[in-house]
């Protein structure tokens, strides 16, 4: 999974992307406890092996291109968007879709959905129950138990923000709960602040545009004050909006997918726009947290959305950008008669005297007259 392009190396840019996973990882595993460490770690394994597996043996790779660690980071990734309580096969199959959808391309050279996105919704529409049950943060469960027991997780399940809001009602516990990370949900969405963090540490690697965060962000805060129950406090509901669910972990990882996403800046700002409208459609009529379901939809987009910019983003000149090359200076009139030829002086040549041209028939009648005589 490469970030804006960038002439940093790939192992650069897997770096910065590890750094900024960082956060939101330690604090996952320290709010669910081990369990969601090994989830990411069988997630990012199976999905580093299929990966290699593909691009060696069916696309015929070098050693050298087959091994990419943006599968492995993908399908970490992944995993934030599922409640701890899954099975341990649940980050296989994830692990599976994703490798499988980093080689599905479209033309320009885009991938046809972000891996991470395609294979959090693929698991949601399969597993819908498995995937909705959350528990209160430090209700930790054995870490290598194949499948936890329902009852036990029926114990610790709670509801979420976005469980709440949905409804029309304002989370009782406040925003500072979600800014902080301890309300419930998935292991990555609830991270406010590391999320934050790590977004933060992209944008100053330019890795990923304030185009794409600024018009998803202001344009869904914007809707969601608009349309905000009547019962309610609208700037209040507003911002819980933006906190609840995955719209944090959204912003920052899945809308600023380079090899899904538009590459131009009009381009980028667009596709902001559009995965809030759809963002904000999907949890009015549907009552789903339709982040991912929106970052696909505008996926498909993103062919058009970069034929409508790309003409006006590379072929926009301004004054500061043309480079005139400066005017030799005029040469003075000792350099001009310096530069001046000399005269060659004429040279005779010696001139052939007139010959009388003979042909071969001159030849022939010279011999006939000979044998006459």
């Amino acid at each position: 999974m490469i970030f804006q392009s960038s002439p940093k190396t790939k192992n650069a840019l897997a770096l910065d992307l590890t750094i900024a996973m960082i956060p939101v990882t330690i604090w996952a595993i320290y709010l669910f406890g081990a369990r969601a460490a090994v989830l990411m770690l069988i997630a990012g394994g199976c999905a580093f092996a299929l990966d290699f597996l593909i691009q060696k043996l069916i696309l015929w790779r070098r050693w050298g291109e087959s091994a990419s660690p943006f599968s492995f980071l993908a399908g970490v990734l992944t995993m934030l968007w599922f409640p701890v309580t899954v099975p341990l096969y649940f980050p296989m199959i994830a692990g599976g879709i994703v490798a499988v959808a980093r080689s599905l391309y479209i033309w320009f050279g885009h991938r046809i959905f972000c891996p991470s996105a395609l294979s959090a919704v693929i698991m949601g529409l399969v597993y819908p129950f498995e995937m909705t049950r959350f528990t209160k943060p430090f209700a930790y469960f054995d870490a290598l138990q194949w499948e936890i027991d329902p009852a036990l997780v029926s114990a610790y399940q709670v509801k979420t923000p976005f469980d709440v809001l949905i409804k029309g009602t304002m989370y009782e516990d406040g925003a500072l709960p979600q800014l902080y990370g301890f309300a419930s949900g998935a292991m990555g969405a609830v991270a406010i602040l590391c999320l934050l963090l790590g977004g933060a540490w992209l944008l100053y690697r330019k890795l990923i545009s304030w185009y794409t965060c600024g018009g998803f962000v202001v344009t869904l805060l914007v809707l969601a004050m608009a349309f905000a129950p009547e019962e309610v406090e609208m700037t209040a509901y507003g911002y819980l909006y933006l906190l609840c669910g995955g719209i944090a972990l959204g912003a920052v990882f899945p809308l600023n997918d380079p090899s899904s996403t538009p590459r131009t800046k009009g381009g980028k700002l667009m596709f902001g726009m559009l995965a809030a409208a759809f963002t904000f459609l999907f949890r009015k009529y549907l009552g789903v947290d339709g982040v991912l379901y929106a970052v696909l939809c505008c996926n498909l987009l993103t062919p058009l959305l970069e034929g409508l910019t790309q003409q006006k983003d590379y072929y926009r000149l301004r004054r500061k950008d043309i480079v005139f090359a400066p005017e030799p200076p005029l040469p003075s009139p000792a350099e001009e008669q310096a530069e001046e030829p000399a005269e060659e002086p004429e040279t005779q040549t010696d001139v052939l005297p007139e010959t009388e041209e003979v042909t071969v028939m001159d030849m022939n009648d010279e011999e006939a007259t000979d044998e006459q005589e």
